[in-house]
Protein backbone atom coordinates (compact mmCIF):
# COMPACT_ATOMS: atom_id res chain seq x y z
CA UNK A 1 0.00 0.00 0.00
CA UNK A 2 1.72 3.95 -0.74
CA UNK A 3 -0.72 5.47 1.04
CA UNK A 4 0.96 7.06 4.65
CA UNK A 5 -0.28 5.09 7.74
CA UNK A 6 0.23 5.40 11.71
CA UNK A 7 0.16 3.15 14.33
CA UNK A 8 -3.71 2.95 15.44
CA UNK A 9 -1.78 2.40 19.62
CA UNK A 10 0.77 4.71 19.99
CA UNK A 11 0.48 6.72 16.86
CA UNK A 12 4.09 6.01 15.54
CA UNK A 13 4.69 6.93 11.89
CA UNK A 14 5.08 3.46 9.91
CA UNK A 15 5.90 5.77 6.83
CA UNK A 16 5.15 5.14 2.98
CA UNK A 17 4.60 1.60 3.13
CA UNK A 18 2.13 -0.12 5.64
CA UNK A 19 4.48 -2.95 8.18
CA UNK A 20 2.75 -5.96 9.46
CA UNK A 21 3.47 -5.17 13.09
CA UNK A 22 4.43 -1.55 14.43
CA UNK A 23 8.18 -0.81 14.97
CA UNK A 24 7.30 0.52 18.26
CA UNK A 25 4.84 -0.99 20.26
CA UNK A 26 4.73 -4.31 18.33
CA UNK A 27 0.98 -3.96 17.16
CA UNK A 28 0.19 -6.29 14.57
CA UNK A 29 -1.36 -4.61 11.79
CA UNK A 30 -2.20 -7.18 9.56
CA UNK A 31 -6.19 -6.68 8.34
CA UNK A 32 -8.38 -9.29 10.62
CA UNK A 33 -10.44 -11.24 9.53
CA UNK A 34 -14.09 -11.01 9.33
CA UNK A 35 -16.06 -12.86 11.92
CA UNK A 36 -17.96 -15.80 11.40
CA UNK A 37 -21.36 -16.63 12.82
CA UNK A 38 -20.09 -19.75 14.90
CA UNK A 39 -17.47 -17.37 16.05
CA UNK A 40 -20.34 -14.29 16.92
CA UNK A 41 -22.05 -17.05 18.24
CA UNK A 42 -19.43 -18.49 20.48
CA UNK A 43 -18.71 -14.92 21.46
CA UNK A 44 -22.46 -14.36 22.83
CA UNK A 45 -22.10 -17.45 24.92
CA UNK A 46 -19.04 -16.85 26.65
CA UNK A 47 -20.57 -13.13 27.63
CA UNK A 48 -23.48 -15.29 28.68
CA UNK A 49 -22.02 -18.08 30.70
CA UNK A 50 -19.62 -15.06 32.32
CA UNK A 51 -22.41 -13.24 33.27
CA UNK A 52 -24.19 -16.16 35.07
CA UNK A 53 -21.40 -17.39 36.68
CA UNK A 54 -20.49 -13.75 38.43
CA UNK A 55 -23.94 -13.40 39.30
CA UNK A 56 -24.36 -16.85 40.66
CA UNK A 57 -20.91 -16.67 42.33
CA UNK A 58 -22.06 -13.59 44.51
CA UNK A 59 -25.69 -14.84 44.86
CA UNK A 60 -24.75 -18.21 46.20
CA UNK A 61 -21.91 -16.72 48.67
CA UNK A 62 -23.98 -14.27 50.21
CA UNK A 63 -27.08 -16.66 50.65
CA UNK A 64 -25.07 -19.16 51.89
CA UNK A 65 -23.23 -17.11 54.74
CA UNK A 66 -26.76 -15.38 55.63
CA UNK A 67 -28.17 -18.99 55.82
CA UNK A 68 -25.40 -20.52 58.00
CA UNK A 69 -25.15 -17.29 60.01
CA UNK A 70 -28.59 -17.10 60.86
CA UNK A 71 -29.09 -20.96 61.80
CA UNK A 72 -25.60 -20.94 64.10
CA UNK A 73 -27.59 -17.86 65.67
CA UNK A 74 -31.07 -19.98 66.34
CA UNK A 75 -29.35 -23.50 67.21
CA UNK A 76 -29.65 -23.93 70.69
CA UNK A 77 -31.74 -21.02 71.47
CA UNK A 78 -34.99 -21.33 73.54
CA UNK A 79 -38.19 -20.06 72.41
CA UNK A 80 -41.72 -20.79 72.53
CA UNK A 81 -44.88 -20.22 70.71
CA UNK A 82 -46.55 -16.60 71.18
CA UNK A 83 -48.54 -14.24 69.13
CA UNK A 84 -47.47 -11.12 67.94
CA UNK A 85 -50.01 -7.97 67.32
CA UNK A 86 -49.72 -5.92 65.08
CA UNK A 87 -49.31 -1.71 65.65
CA UNK A 88 -47.22 -0.81 62.67
CA UNK A 89 -45.10 -1.22 59.62
CA UNK A 90 -42.57 0.77 58.13
CA UNK A 91 -41.26 0.09 54.35
CA UNK A 92 -37.85 1.22 53.55
CA UNK A 93 -35.79 0.65 50.01
CA UNK A 94 -32.54 0.78 50.25
CA UNK A 95 -30.41 1.52 46.85
CA UNK A 96 -26.81 0.22 47.26
CA UNK A 97 -25.10 1.66 43.50
CA UNK A 98 -27.25 -0.28 40.55
CA UNK A 99 -28.92 -2.71 42.88
CA UNK A 100 -31.94 -1.99 45.38
CA UNK A 101 -33.04 -4.26 48.36
CA UNK A 102 -36.50 -3.88 50.19
CA UNK A 103 -36.79 -3.91 54.05
CA UNK A 104 -40.32 -4.42 55.67
CA UNK A 105 -40.76 -4.38 59.84
CA UNK A 106 -43.61 -4.54 61.92
CA UNK A 107 -43.90 -3.15 65.30
CA UNK A 108 -46.27 -4.73 67.83
CA UNK A 109 -46.78 -6.36 71.10
CA UNK A 110 -46.16 -10.28 72.40
CA UNK A 111 -46.45 -11.14 75.55
CA UNK A 112 -47.50 -7.80 77.12
CA UNK A 113 -44.19 -6.05 75.54
CA UNK A 114 -43.28 -3.96 72.49
CA UNK A 115 -41.50 -6.30 70.26
CA UNK A 116 -40.29 -5.57 66.59
CA UNK A 117 -40.19 -8.27 63.24
CA UNK A 118 -38.86 -8.21 60.22
CA UNK A 119 -41.97 -8.99 57.53
CA UNK A 120 -39.91 -10.31 54.78
CA UNK A 121 -40.26 -13.87 55.64
CA UNK A 122 -43.50 -13.44 56.70
CA UNK A 123 -45.09 -11.57 53.19
CA UNK A 124 -46.22 -14.19 50.44
CA UNK A 125 -44.62 -11.15 48.17
CA UNK A 126 -42.50 -7.91 48.45
CA UNK A 127 -44.44 -5.20 49.29
CA UNK A 128 -43.83 -2.02 46.17
CA UNK A 129 -44.56 1.00 49.03
CA UNK A 130 -44.89 1.70 52.66
CA UNK A 131 -48.97 2.07 51.31
CA UNK A 132 -48.85 -1.16 50.05
CA UNK A 133 -47.19 -2.91 53.06
CA UNK A 134 -49.93 -1.00 55.37
CA UNK A 135 -52.81 -2.88 52.82
CA UNK A 136 -50.69 -6.38 53.49
CA UNK A 137 -50.43 -5.92 57.05
CA UNK A 138 -52.91 -3.38 58.83
CA UNK A 139 -53.10 -2.45 61.88
CA UNK A 140 -53.87 -5.16 64.63
CA UNK A 141 -52.75 -8.04 62.62
CA UNK A 142 -52.02 -11.49 64.47
CA UNK A 143 -49.91 -13.55 63.29
CA UNK A 144 -48.21 -16.92 65.11
CA UNK A 145 -44.74 -16.31 66.11
CA UNK A 146 -41.94 -18.00 67.77
CA UNK A 147 -40.24 -16.01 70.42
CA UNK A 148 -36.80 -15.85 71.34
CA UNK A 149 -36.82 -14.19 74.80
CA UNK A 150 -32.59 -14.39 74.55
CA UNK A 151 -32.10 -13.03 71.65
CA UNK A 152 -31.98 -9.20 71.05
CA UNK A 153 -34.06 -7.01 68.45
CA UNK A 154 -35.91 -8.20 65.47
CA UNK A 155 -34.46 -12.06 66.15
CA UNK A 156 -36.56 -12.07 68.71
CA UNK A 157 -39.69 -12.79 66.86
CA UNK A 158 -40.16 -15.16 64.06
CA UNK A 159 -43.20 -16.17 62.45
CA UNK A 160 -43.93 -19.84 62.77
CA UNK A 161 -43.76 -21.39 58.79
CA UNK A 162 -43.91 -24.79 59.63
CA UNK A 163 -40.11 -26.05 60.63
CA UNK A 164 -38.27 -24.30 63.61
CA UNK A 165 -35.89 -21.27 62.37
CA UNK A 166 -32.86 -23.10 63.03
CA UNK A 167 -34.09 -26.03 61.12
CA UNK A 168 -34.99 -23.64 57.84
CA UNK A 169 -31.98 -21.61 57.77
CA UNK A 170 -29.90 -24.84 57.93
CA UNK A 171 -31.82 -26.12 55.19
CA UNK A 172 -31.03 -23.00 53.09
CA UNK A 173 -27.40 -23.67 54.20
CA UNK A 174 -27.22 -27.09 52.92
CA UNK A 175 -29.07 -25.85 49.45
CA UNK A 176 -26.37 -23.23 49.13
CA UNK A 177 -23.62 -25.89 49.48
CA UNK A 178 -25.06 -28.28 47.64
CA UNK A 179 -26.85 -26.72 44.33
CA UNK A 180 -25.80 -23.32 44.11
CA UNK A 181 -22.38 -22.95 45.07
CA UNK A 182 -21.73 -26.12 42.65
CA UNK A 183 -24.33 -24.86 39.89
CA UNK A 184 -21.91 -21.50 40.29
CA UNK A 185 -18.57 -23.33 39.87
CA UNK A 186 -20.15 -25.53 36.88
CA UNK A 187 -20.70 -21.87 35.24
CA UNK A 188 -17.53 -21.20 35.97
CA UNK A 189 -15.69 -24.53 34.55
CA UNK A 190 -18.07 -23.82 31.64
CA UNK A 191 -16.64 -20.25 30.25
CA UNK A 192 -13.28 -20.76 30.74
CA UNK A 193 -13.64 -24.20 28.29
CA UNK A 194 -15.41 -21.78 26.00
CA UNK A 195 -12.82 -19.05 26.20
CA UNK A 196 -9.70 -21.85 25.81
CA UNK A 197 -12.06 -22.97 22.25
CA UNK A 198 -12.45 -18.89 21.42
CA UNK A 199 -8.56 -18.95 21.64
CA UNK A 200 -8.10 -21.78 19.79
CA UNK A 201 -10.16 -21.23 17.37
CA UNK A 202 -8.51 -17.38 17.05
CA UNK A 203 -5.02 -18.81 16.52
CA UNK A 204 -6.56 -20.97 13.63
CA UNK A 205 -7.70 -18.77 11.90
CA UNK A 206 -4.75 -16.44 12.27
CA UNK A 207 -2.77 -19.41 11.07
CA UNK A 208 -4.92 -20.09 8.14
CA UNK A 209 -4.05 -16.12 7.15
Amino acid sequence: MQTPSKCPICGFDLGSYVETHCPRCGRSLAPKPPLTVGTRLLDLMIAACATLFVLGSLFGFVFYMNSSSRAELYQGAPYHAATFRVTSVQYNRVVFSKSSYTTAYAIGMAEGREESMNLMTYLSRIPSDQYDLMNMVPEGTVISVYLFPTLQGANRIQPILGVPPAERYQLRTTWATNRALPMAGAMGVLTALLILARCSLSRKRAIAN
